[in-house]
């Protein structure tokens, strides 16, 4: 799928690689190409390179065209992705944009003159989350609350997919529900699920996280909610919302530790309430989903990683 939206020079150049060890490529326009290829390439004309003076550097009509592919030929289509600076492809592919923002009455009314992209490419990652999974539920009471922290690129959406299918097929907990607002986590396009998430898994793809929540509870009955990228207010609003409806959650927030975790004011309220009740820290020191460490809601140690 990548594939063909890339200019064919590009594609030329990455036809050799092992495409389940590409997890990003950077454009920028008349910049060097940049791949993350089980470390930090330049992308040549034959391949990979170390040397920047080899790497392909792409226009602002090939960036434009890229973007123009992934909405499906039409860009106004996908503006509501585009003005909060991404699009979502088939398997999970997610670009990232930067470039012009056009604002109306204070809120983005889109992006324009698309100047670089950062294309993330999920893979399954089979038990990543296997280690630590006893740490995280309990026979009597079910999957604890449970917050994953992790800074951009340390794999937490790799992780959590892992860990809802472990929920789900073990039968830890049943009717889980994802709430999938950027569509990574089970990549759901046309009501199909491109990356497995488990058997007993309904998903929202798309759709803002308050909102699923109300729609979810008075319709669904999950037993678990699982939410990617708590980062704003909002988010924070509809994880509260849980508190006392019965439905326990698991969630990611970006941070490296529990020191800039305590310091978010978007999560003061969260945290004040103390209904998490494990924490699991990430990072990408041995590759992306590097576990760290697992706290309890008393931030006492239960797991360590090194």
């Amino acid at each position: 799928m990548i594939y063909d939206i890339l200019p064919d020079r590009i594609s030329r150049a990455m036809q050799n690689l092992d495409k389940n060890k590409i997890t990003e490529i950077r454009l920028r326009v008349s910049q060097p190409i940049v791949l993350e290829y089980g470390g930090r390439f330049y992308l040549a004309d034959n391949g990979l390179s170390n040397d920047i003076s080899d790497a392909m550097r792409p226009t602002f009509k090939e960036i434009y065209d890229i973007v123009f592919k992934a909405c499906e030929s039409s860009i106004y289509a996908y503006n509501d992705d585009i003005k909060q600076g991404f699009v979502t492809l088939q398997n999970g592919v997610r670009i990232g944009i930067c470039g012009d923002v056009v604002m109306d009455n204070g809120q983005v009314k889109t992006i324009k003159n698309f100047s670089s992209l950062n294309i993330r490419i999920p893979h399954l990652v089979k038990n990543c989350s296997l280690n630590i999974l006893q740490y995280l539920y309990d026979n009597s009471s079910g999957v604890y609350n449970t917050l994953l922290l992790s800074p951009p690129g340390a794999g937490k959406t790799t992780f959590i997919r892992d860990l809802c299918t472990h929920f789900s097929d073990k039968h830890i907990a049943k009717n889980i529900l994802i709430i999938d607002e950027r569509r990574e986590i089970s990549a759901s396009l046309n009501g199909q699920h491109s990356l497995y998430c488990g058997n007993y898994v309904d998903v929202y793809s798309g759709g803002k996280k308050e909102q699923c929540i109300t729609n979810a509870i008075r319709t669904m009955s999950p037993e678990l909610i699982v939410l990617d990228e708590i980062s704003t207010r909002s988010d924070a609003t509809a994880l509260l919302s849980l508190v006392g409806a019965g439905v326990k959650f698991l969630a990611t927030t970006h941070c490296s530790n529990l020191e800039e975790l305590w310091a978010k004011p978007i999560l003061k309220e969260v945290l004040d309430t103390a209904v998490i009740e494990r924490f699991v820290v990430l990072s990408s020191r041995q590759g992306p989903g590097t576990i760290e460490y697992v706290f309890d809601k008393n931030k006492s140690c239960l797991f360590f990683g090194r």
